[in-house]
This record gives structure tokens, C-alpha cells and sequence, in this order.
């Protein structure tokens, strides 16, 4: 491709994708501006682009960089303690504007970056939002549901966008892993109050790719740019991968024996 995507072009791919006006869509996307391209304007056009096909856009706007690992915690938890002082020490306080997370790339942040979005305040796993259903959709999160957002969606005919990334991404899976059963770990971060416990939070992701063999019929996909983009039904994805984790107790998690998270899943 020689040229730039125009805002014009990305919104002509969406709408052919199957994310057209007239679906309504609430969507959860997850978003690679690298692998789509050259794009006029960047993440905010992408940004935009989405906003115009869909009702509600939400995004992840996790902040990892407040996290802190204790001297000691709960058994079986996935993470080894102590060691981690020097890691604590770069920590930062989770606040409202504080920016998302590099790993999650520019789209977030320019999604939360812009005067009418909503954010939620989950210490490090909070989304961004915008549109018809921004604010009920944030309002479902607590430091206790982390997923709460998500269970909205579901219980809306809601849509998953993978632009340019692949299922580990899709973090709308770890929900489908706690209805399967799995237990969720604890986690601390940095607040500006306190260092705040947080339950229910999810596991590793790095197997989550091997979801897309279960999912084939039910996803859309188109390339865009020069990225692969794939528009997934929200609740059809989770009670199709529920059922496959509650049947199959090594389903997603992955093969690295030196991975805690996954290992503690595992049956005993």
C-alpha cells in the first residue's frame, strides 16, 4: 500500500468488515496501529473511525506501571514474592489521567486522551469509553468485578474488534475463563489512599491464540491496511469458550513451564 489510510478509507473497511451504523454496536477493541500502517492523523483517526461505525466504543486503559509485589501474600497466586524492590520503588500512583500503559499502544491512549471520554478508576485495569453507553457500561466496573464492563457487553449483543492483534488480546476471554470456573489471583497497586488489594484479577493471555480455531464460524474478518481484522459476537465467543474451558481444564493456558499464573491453573 503507497498511500496513507484516510479516515474515509478505515471507515469504508469497518462498515465492509460488518460494523456498520445500523448494527448498533457496542464494541470492545483492540487495537494495533503498527500493523495497520501508515494512517493519516494516527491512533486519533483510528480512534475515530471506529466511533463513527459504532453506538459505544470501549477500550482497555490499563496502567501496569502501578503495580507492586509484596514481601508475602496468599499461597497459589501465580507470582513469586519478594525480590521486587527495585520494581516497586519506578511504581506510580494510579490516578484518573494517568496514561495508558505503553504496551497497549498509541489507539488507547488517544481514545482516553479525548475531552469526551469517560474512564474508569480499577487501579490497573480500567477501560476508556465513548459513546451512547459510555457511562452505564464503566459504571459496572469495581476493584472486585474487574470485568464488569465486559458483563455488560455480553448482556447487550455486544462486539469484539481485534484490529491488527490477535486473540491474546482478547481480553474479554478471561471472563469466559471465570464462568468456566477458573480462579482469578490477587494483585497490588499504588492509589494515591493506599496500596490496594485486588481480587479477581486474570491470568496469563500468551494461550488465548488458540481460541481462534473454536470461534471461525461466528468471526468476520477482512484485512485492513495491512492488518488482519476480525469482528467476533461477544456473548456467542463466551459461551462457546466457557464451554471449551469448562470441558477441557488446559484449554488457553500456555505451554512455558516457567509461567506461574498458568502452572497454578493447571488440575492438581
Amino acid at each position: 500500500m503507497e498511500d496513507d489510510l484516510t479516515y474515509r478509507e478505515l471507515v469504508d473497511e469497518l462498515q465492509a468488515l460488518g460494523l456498520t451504523p445500523d448494527l448498533h454496536a457496542n464494541v470492545i477493541a483492540h487495537v494495533s496501529l503498527e500493523a495497520i500502517g501508515q494512517v493519516q492523523g494516527g491512533a486519533p483517526t483510528v480512534v475515530g473511525a471506529i466511533l463513527a461505525c459504532a453506538e459505544t466504543l470501549v477500550m482497555p486503559a490499563f496502567t501496569f506501571q502501578t503495580m507492586v509485589v509484596p514481601e508475602y501474600g496468599p499461597p497459589d497466586n501465580g507470582i513469586e514474592y519478594g525480590g521486587a524492590t527495585e520494581r516497586n520503588a519506578l511504581a506510580e500512583f494510579f490516578r484518573p489521567d494517568l496514561p495508558v500503559h505503553p504496551d497497549l499502544g498509541p489507539v488507547p491512549e488517544a481514545l482516553r486522551a479525548d475531552n469526551d471520554t469517560l474512564r474508569s478508576i480499577h487501579p490497573v485495569l480500567s477501560f476508556v469509553a465513548q459513546g451512547s453507553h459510555a457511562h452505564d457500561i464503566l459504571a459496572t466496573q469495581s476493584v472486585g468485578n474487574p470485568f464488569g464492563p465486559v458483563e455488560w457487553l455480553a448482556a447487550n449483543n455486544g462486539y469484539v474488534l481485534l484490529l491488527g492483534k490477535d486473540h491474546k488480546a482478547n481480553f474479554a476471554l478471561h471472563l469466559a475463563e471465570q464462568r468456566a470456573g477458573r480462579q482469578g489471583f490477587v494483585r497490588w497497586a499504588l492509589t494515591l489512599d493506599d496500596i490496594e488489594e485486588l481480587p479477581n484479577f486474570p491470568g496469563c493471555s500468551d494461550g488465548f491464540e488458540s481460541a481462534a480455531d473454536y470461534l471461525t464460524d461466528m468471526t468476520r474478518q477482512r484485512e485492513i491496511g495491512f492488518a488482519t481484522a476480525q469482528l467476533i459476537p461477544l456473548p456467542a465467543m463466551l459461551a462457546r469458550i466457557e464451554a471449551l474451558v469448562a470441558y477441557h481444564p488446559y484449554a488457553l493456558l500456555c505451554h512455558r513451564a516457567t509461567c506461574a499464573r498458568c502452572r497454578a491453573r493447571e488440575p492438581q
